[in-house]
């Protein structure tokens, strides 16, 4: 490789792993893209792995990882990628078909419950709520799921009846489908159990649907389905809502049969033809007579003539008058009228009364088009069998009688007469269906007191039954007073009022909660209206506003009637804070900003030497400064810290300086440890010299690390200890050599070994600087007389012993042991000696010649016994230990 491209390597090539992860995660190398599937498989760093397979966000690769990688942390990050990218959350995630054929090839309930709950597609929602077996989560997705159809589907699937039931009276109010599907669930599954109680509840509400149908008529597909659930049911029914049912059933069909038409439909048009002639010659004969006093009303002036009754010329009948009137020789004295101006009057007369006529005919003609629609209407009411609206149109009927009777043509009279007959059916027909649901209701709420309901449920229900004894009161189009005449209302009000009564208490305690908690929020105002307006408690400013905030979260907690009072205190409460909060944090926006241009003209000033110092006052006073807005403050920072690595970057080098310093002091500290743990252990007595040049090298290091420091310190406590042994060795080894060489003469007078050994042994032997000749002389003489013991020997040596047992006391003298106990006395009068002769002046021996001078003295006596050689061997090395 060039130095060129070994220089320029990209980040994601690099040997660190933070620099690679970097790398990987945000460079757009067309070779790192290529590569990433090996990276997030292969690299050596678990986060390498990890941003490589988060950026590829491949799912074949994902699952592999969420299974294979060696790292416990990568395992679990590409199991939550892997759950993202199948669900369709991840903004990568496949196509959702391809989700749904991923999904397919799963078995890990786990991950099949997290789709069906986090998929963002519904098919795919579907697909994975499919497959779910846990209960828990079926019932969950019944309330939560988005989708109607997933929600009735998971509800399908769900054969508890306790939890069905839960489940119906949860979603009583969020969704009425999921509601009643439950609720037949739940008596499908107790009917297949055999419980007839539910059976007959059924059939009762297929009664009650039924009968409603004649009140308010549906679709046809109602009434099929009403029929189909009856047929299921019909047999565990009781005789008599059976015949309820067919009753109802009879009614229906009634309510809806056509009204008879008459035999000739082209009779009926020829009769509606007549009677509308005769309506209009009627017509023109009434409106004949007012035009006609309008005129001589009008023409009742001295000079026009009163004679013309014809309408039909108007304009040629004005002249006649007036000529009558110049060439009448006995007409009377008369003012002079200009013929111009009564031919004006009359012609305006004329005009006046036609307007009229007309605006008359045009107000008859409307109220006979009402009239005509208002029959219509009520013959279309009557015949769909719709009470309500043939109630409505009944009354219109009445009302347009009283303002005008002529309206009513004799056809129109017969048309009403017919369609009344088919009323007053009807509303036989739907009195009787009224007052069968009015007993329905009133045994509905009077079952009710004593249920064991909540009493928010009873409530609910009282308040429905009344809004629906309301409608049907509505529907009958009678006042409440008439049906208060045959004691239903009485018997309705009654049991409203006895099922009532048990929750009153429980409605006064949630009334003094409410009050309670108004009072809470009440409290909350007044603290947050009790902050003075220059305070500066910025931390109990904001303890405030989320008290006020939350008093805002809990209004649907108080009565209703305060809510909106409430919620606008606490609204202009909150306004109030958080203007101050506002100009808080511009004040905040306004002094870090300060300080960021503080710290970029530090960044750019190259000869400040304080600039360590200047930055850390810099961030010390941005700390001081405190919090602002989130965002605001994020985005600040990231500028100000971009302005403070400039002037800490200038550092760098010193430090890295210091650091390879550091480093090499280090290094070299452990080379001096590592050469005084060598002379520490070695035989040889150490040199002074080389111990005191690594001691100043040491020294001149000045090491601060606590770890080498306690090495060096244990190098040299070795180091003193091996001293101390190459010093003790030094000081027994005439001792050690004297007793080797002891042992010799010993072993030749016990005739331990063979001659030639023996004297091998000895030639061997070093030769130390006690009791030389001795030892020598001994050695030949046992060597010479191995096999001759005479008598005589035996006699020198029980004299020998007592000298021996004497030198072995001065020997335990000397080493300041205990002696045995029969050699007490000898001893006590040794010790009295030994201390006459100091008293006297004596000259003393040092140590090691006195010793020297006992080891000689054993070492000229007979032979001993092996007891006494043991002891020797003993006291011996407690002496040495003696020495100085």
């Amino acid at each position: 490789m060039k130095l060129s491209g070994f220089l320029n390597k990209p980040r994601w090539q690099a040997k660190e792993a933070a620099v690679r992860r970097a790398g990987v995660a945000e460079d757009d190398d067309a070779e790192l893209v290529a590569n990433l599937a090996d990276i997030a498989r292969g690299d050596a760093d678990p986060g390498v792995r990890s941003a490589a397979m988060k950026r590829l966000a491949d799912a074949a690769l994902t699952q592999r990882i969420a299974h294979e990688d060696t790292d416990s942390a990568v395992r679990t990050e590409a199991r939550k990628l892997w759950l993202d990218l199948l669900a369709g959350t991840h903004a990568r995630s496949p196509a959702p078909r391809e989700c749904e054929r991923l999904l397919r090839g799963q078995d890990d309930a786990a991950l099949i419950e997290h789709v069906a709950r986090s998929a963002a597609d519904p098919a795919l929602r579907a697909a994975a709520l499919a497959r779910v077996t846990r209960v828990a989560l079926l019932a969950e997705r019944v309330t939560a799921d988005p989708v109607s159809d997933l929600r009735l589907a998971a509800l399908e699937r769900i054969d508890d009846e306790a939890l069905l039931e839960r489940l119906a009276e949860r979603t009583r109010k969020t969704d009425k489908r999921v509601s009643r599907r439950a609720r037949e669930r739940v008596d499908a599954l107790r009917i297949a159990r055999g419980d007839g109680t539910v059976a007959e509840t059924i059939a009762r509400t297929l009664c009650e649907r039924l009968e409603k149908l004649v009140r308010e008529p549906q679709s046809a597909a109602t009434k099929a389905e009403i029929d189909t659930q009856w047929a299921l049911i019909e047999a565990r029914a009781s005789e008599s809502l059976r015949a309820r049912y067919q009753s109802a059933h009879a009614l229906l069909v009634a309510a809806r049969e056509a009204r008879p038409l008459p035999s000739n439909r082209a009779t009926l048009t020829a009769e509606n033809a007549a009677a509308a002639s005769r309506d209009e010659v009627a017509t023109s004969e009434s409106t004949s007579a007012p035009i006609e006093s309008i005129d001589e009303t009008r023409t009742s002036e001295p000079s026009l003539s009163q004679e013309p009754s014809d309408t039909a010329a108007p304009i040629a009948s004005v002249e006649l008058p007036v000529a009558s009137e110049a060439s009448s020789p006995d007409a009377p004295t008369q003012r002079s009228v200009d013929p111009l101006l009564a031919q004006a009057r009359f012609a305006a007369s004329l005009n006046a009364v036609n307007a009229k006529k007309q605006q008359a005919q045009e107000q008859r003609d409307a109220v006979a088009t009402r009239a005509e629609a208002a029959v219509a209407a009520f013959e279309s009411a009557v015949e769909e069998g719709i009470a309500a609206r043939a109630h409505a149109a009944h009354a219109e009927l009445a009302t347009l009688r009283k303002e005008s009777a002529g309206a009513f043509t004799r056809t129109l009279q017969r048309r009403v007469t017919e369609a009344e007959r088919r009323y007053a059916e009807l509303s036989q027909w739907q009195h009787w269906s009224d007052n069968q649901r009015r007993r329905q209701l009133c045994d509905t709420i009077e079952q009710l007191t004593g249920s064991g309901l909540h009493p928010d449920a009873i409530a609910t229900r009282v308040r429905e039954a009344q809004i629906e004894w309301t409608r049907l009161d509505a529907a009958e189009g009678h006042a409440g007073q008439g049906q208060a005449a045959h004691g239903w209302a009485r018997r309705f009000h009654a049991a409203c009022r006895h099922a009532l009564e048990p929750a009153k208490s429980y409605f006064k305690k949630r009334q003094e909660l409410r009050k309670t908690h108004a009072q809470a929020i009440t409290t909350s105002l007044e603290q947050a209206s009790a902050i003075p307006a220059d305070s500066s408690d910025w931390p109990l400013i904001a303890r405030t506003r989320h008290a006020v905030v939350d008093a805002l979260r809990a209004l649907d907690r108080i009565d209703p009637r305060e809510r909106k009072v409430l919620a606008k205190n606490l609204k202009a409460a909150l306004t109030a804070i958080d203007a101050r909060l506002s100009a808080h944090h511009s004040e905040i926006e306004r002094t870090k900003s300060a300080l960021i241009a503080e710290a970029q003209a530090l960044a750019a000033d190259e000869s400040n030497r304080n600039s360590a110092a200047a930055g850390r006052a810099l961030q010390q006073r941005w700390r001081d400064v405190g919090n602002g807005r989130r965002d605001r403050d994020q985005a600040q920072w990231k500028v100000f810290r971009a302005a403070l690595d400039a002037v800490f970057g200038k550092l760098d080098a010193e430090r890295s300086q210091r650091v390879e310093k550091e480093a090499g002091s280090r290094v070299r500290a452990e080379t001096l440890c590592a050469e005084l743990e060598e002379v520490g252990k070695s035989d040889a007595r150490p040199q002074r010299s080389a111990v005191a040049r690594i001691e100043t090298e040491w020294d001149s290091l000045r090491i601060r690390d606590e770890s080498l420091q306690r090495r060096f310190r244990a190098a040299q406590g070795a180091l003193r200890d091996a001293g101390m042994r190459h010093e003790r060795a030094s000081r027994r080894a005439p001792y050690e050599t004297w007793l080797a060489r002891y042992a010799l003469c010993r072993a030749a007078e016990e005739s331990a070994g063979a001659d030639e050994d023996l004297r091998a042994s000895w030639d061997a032997a070093l030769r130390g600087e006690i009791a030389v000749a001795a030892l020598a002389s001994r050695f030949e003489s046992s060597m010479r007389n191995r096999a001759d013991q005479t008598s005589t020997q035996s006699t020198e040596a029980e004299a020998d012993v007592d000298e021996q047992r004497e030198v072995l006391i001065r020997l335990e003298i000397f080493a300041g042991v205990e002696s045995p106990r029969e050699d007490h006395d000898r001893r006590r009068e040794l010790q009295v000696e030994r201390l006459s002769a100091r008293m006297r002046g004596a000259s003393a021996a040092t140590p090691h010649d006195e010793l020297a001078e006992l080891l000689t003295r054993w070492t000229e006596l007979a032979p001993t016994p092996a007891d006494l050689d043991e002891r020797l061997r003993r006291d011996l090395a407690a002496a040495i230990e003696t020495l100085p």
